[in-house]
């Protein structure tokens, strides 16, 4: 092979070189085009209509509750409920023994009437003179005094008989016929079942959408389905321990399904039917103070501080920050910078 003179080597070499950096100066851009361009998933944000629908725990509670307790200590002398069961308003459920106050009301009344009699002898010796008015008044005093004691003896009688207060369901029995009870010991329990209160609480912010007659709708262990309840009244008060409002409902419960004690589970919409701006809850991010969410804007990702109002389980309300139509980016929210450049492949969610 025959050796290149020096010139004519120097000139092809040259000529290699140049051709070699045109091609590596076309091929960086585009190289460096692809690897800045991020392309994300995104949704065009738009108003909907929402029925906003919380979800709170509550408690069963019943209508009416008392404690069936004696007034006296005596021994109960007879029980006339079966436990369990329905009594009516009332109705006698105890009897504790009377018979020494019988035997004072007995007494009572064998005075009166020598009473009476020597009265009605006075007052007809005081139209004739016969006797002073001071006499005829402390006549007058004994019979009235005892009058009044048997009243009393009456008021101590009717403490030895237990009455249903209202029409309820009794529960278990506590004693038996024979026991010495006291106004410490309770004999059983009596409640209205139906209807039954539904007690639960809401957060103060939500004060201005409760209201007296709202349908409220619920579910407890053990039963299928869903019951309804209608408010019908709020604490006077906000609890300032919880910054939340006490809230009762009324529930039909004609067939006795449901027990005061019971969990409840309660859904209650406080919004009906309200415009708003949802998005995914995966597409904001949280910040020290508030959220933020990415939108693009001219091919490139924006960031866009934003307040929010209400939530669902996927969605997110939007007060301010972001308007219909804008584009928003839903994922690679951990690669995406404020100003890149982003392809966006919209989805119809």
């Amino acid at each position: 092979m025959k050796r290149m003179d020096g010139p004519l080597w120097l000139t092809v070499l040259a000529m290699g070189l140049i051709v070699s950096c045109g091609k590596e100066t076309k091929k960086n851009p585009q190289q460096g085009e692809g690897r800045n361009l991020l392309v994300v998933e995104g949704v065009l944000v738009k108003t909907v209509r929402m029925d906003f629908s919380y979800a709170y725990t509550g408690t069963l509670m019943a209508n009416e509750e008392i404690d069936v307790r004696p007034e006296i200590s005596a021994k109960v002398t007879g029980i006339f409920f079966k436990e369990g069961s329905a009594v009516k308003k009332g109705e006698t459920l105890v009897k504790m023994f009377d018979s020494d106050l019988q035997a004072q009301l007995k007494s009572n009344i064998l005075q009166q009437q020598l009473s009476w009699t020597e009265l009605e002898r006075k007052r007809e010796l005081y139209r004739f003179k016969g006797i002073s008015k001071e006499e005829l008044d402390i006549a007058e005093n004994n019979y009235n005094t005892l009058r009044a004691a048997q009243d009393l003896i009456n008021a101590q009688i009717s403490k030895t008989e237990l009455h249903a207060p209202f029409s309820g369901i009794v529960g278990l029995r506590m004693v038996s016929e024979g026991a010495f009870v006291s106004n410490s010991t309770i004999i059983t329990s009596l409640q209205q079942v139906d209807p039954i209160k539904v007690d639960f609480s809401v957060p103060e912010k939500f004060l201005a959408n409760l209201a007296v007659g709202k349908e409220i709708s619920f579910s407890v262990d053990g039963r299928d389905g869903n019951y309804s309840a209608k408010i019908y009244a709020l604490e006077s008060k906000i609890d300032a321990s919880t910054r939340s409002i006490r809230v009762r409902a009324l529930c039909n419960n004609p067939n006795r399904e449901l027990y005061p004690g019971a969990f409840a589970k309660i859904s209650l919409k406080l919004f009906a039917d309200k415009e708003s701006l949802m998005i995914p809850a995966k597409s904001t991010v949280p910040l020290m103070e508030g959220e933020q969410v990415f939108v693009v804007k001219n091919g490139k990702a924006r960031a866009v501080d934003i307040k929010t109002g209400y939530r669902t389980e996927k969605e997110v309300e939007v007060t301010d920050g972001i308007a219909p139509n804008d584009t928003l980016i839903t994922s690679g929210l951990l690669q995406v910078k404020d100003g890149m450049a982003v392809r966006a492949k919209i989805s119809n969610k």
